[in-house]
């Protein structure tokens, strides 16, 4: 049997099937279908690129004597703001989700499903090998401290001796990988906090393997961080832990301190999307129409790289220019070295646990329950009003993966007296690896967590 594979960057996925004769009507059918709902979608999302060009252009013909810079802005901001706006719509995002459920038939129709566990459980093993590699080179020293559950714990060794009693537990997300915040030496939180005097520890979901798929948003938002939290009072002899939660990983922070407050000193959340419904970016959008049910169903885990294809079709030309555009102006090796190392980041993106995926996509991206106090999570109802003690909440205000409207509406339902929102002016990677968030953001988040802790 040979097999035929189809290419299309700017609206299509990679995907490779069978070439045989078709069995049955209803075979020819799903083919059919698919083709029909590829080139639907496909329409759609050129006319929406064409569009925002032309759109871009007009921007250009409008603007005179203004600096080279000032139209430059100014037609990047036209093409970007047209893009966003026709990729959000609504029917751009129901042709998405055809497209995805005719090409998941398909799938299982090739019976996929269990050669593509296979290669998942190929690269978790992979990764085993390569991840301590990876974690070691340019990384801040860590111990690994092996923990009931599929996962481990690192505590981060340090020059600086700790001034506070309080140990800080980073709790990251499913999405990418831990080492976001210790991207480089210059530019690494864990080491802004180390110096700053915090003893700093953080989970590491490693890359989960096929049969990892049905653990659910309970095992990592409680019972996970549960055993984080107690492995860290057992070495530490202090009687709470400070949480940080990294995006989603501030979904379980927050599931964890709304039950379980008497274990947590501090909760900081770091761009944590909770009310859905004031703004939704593209991503998000796309995610709440998505059929999570079929995609989990079929791959049990959702795939890395369907992930990555998303995110470089929110905008492609952008992710396409940015190479030329940086380079375009001298820069130092550091500043190359960071560039790169953010780039591979971006894209070394493990399999989504399957069944966390759905509860979070279900409850907090299509429903909204969280921000409203009626999200379930296996027997517990969370209720924000619980959390009483105090939070600090961090927002880059031009986050473009996770909207400030997003994250800010949290300060209104918490019930903390003790509570502070920061609003910094950078997107979602710059607030963990900008010289400015180094500068100013993160000497004021250990202010605030040292006379708290």
């Amino acid at each position: 049997m040979g097999f035929n594979t189809s290419k299309n960057y700017f609206g299509g996925i990679t995907t490779c099937f069978p070439m045989h004769r078709f069995n049955n009507m209803e075979e020819s059918n799903l083919y059919y279908n698919y083709a029909l709902k590829w080139f639907n979608f496909t329409s759609k999302y050129n006319s929406a690129l064409f569009e925002s060009i032309a759109t871009a252009f007009e921007s250009f013909l409008s603007v005179k004597n203004d600096t080279v810079k000032k139209i430059q802005s100014t037609i990047s901001f036209s093409f970007d703001s047209t893009l966003e706006r026709l990729l959000n719509e609504n029917t751009m995002a129901a042709s998405m989700t055809d497209y995805i459920d005719s090409w998941l038939e398909l799938v299982n129709l090739a019976d996929y499903k269990e050669l593509t566990r296979n290669f998942h459980n190929f690269i978790s093993y992979a990764n085993r090998v390569l991840e301590p590699l990876r974690d070691s080179i340019n990384r801040t020293p860590s111990e690994i401290i092996e923990m009931r559950g599929r996962f481990h714990l690192l505590h981060y060794k340090s020059d600086f001796p700790s001034k506070y009693k309080t140990p800080l537990l980073i709790v990251y997300s499913l999405i990418n990988r831990h080492y976001i915040l210790d991207l480089l030496p210059k530019s690494s939180v864990i080491k802004n906090l180390q110096s700053q005097g915090f003893d700093v520890y953080a989970t590491d979901w490693e890359t989960p393997a096929s049969y990892d798929k049905d653990l659910s948003l309970a095992r990592y938002a409680e019972e996970y961080v549960e055993n984080a939290v107690e492995k860290i009072k057992e070495i530490t002899s202090s009687d709470k832990v400070s949480l940080f939660g990294y995006c989603w990983g501030g979904l379980f922070a927050l599931i964890y301190s709304a039950t379980n407050h008497d274990n947590v000193k501090n909760l900081i959340l770091h761009a944590t999307p909770v009310d859905i419904e004031k703004q939704k970016t593209t991503i998000e959008n796309w995610a709440s129409h998505l059929n999570a049910d079929n995609l989990v169903d079929t791959f049990g885990n959702v795939p890395g790289w369907l992930l990555n294809f998303a995110f470089f079709l929110r905008n492609p030309i952008e992710n396409i220019l940015k190479y030329p555009k940086y380079f375009s102006e001298p820069r130092t090796l550091d500043e190359i070295m960071q560039f790169f190392t953010t780039e591979t980041w971006l894209y070394d993106s493990t399999p989504i646990i399957g069944e966390v995926y759905r509860e979070i996509v279900d409850q907090i991206y299509r429903q909204n329950l969280l921000i409203k106090n009626k999200m379930r999570v296996d027997a517990d109802i969370i209720d924000l009003k619980d959390i009483t003690i105090p939070v600090l909440n961090i927002v880059g205000t031009k986050d473009d993966l996770v909207p400030p409207s997003s994250s800010k509406t949290i300060m209104d339902v918490i019930g903390s007296s003790d509570k502070k929102l920061i609003e910094f002016p950078t997107g979602h990677v710059g607030l963990c690896i900008s010289q400015a968030a180094h500068e100013k953001l993160w000497p004021e988040v250990g202010k605030w967590l040292a006379q708290r802790s």
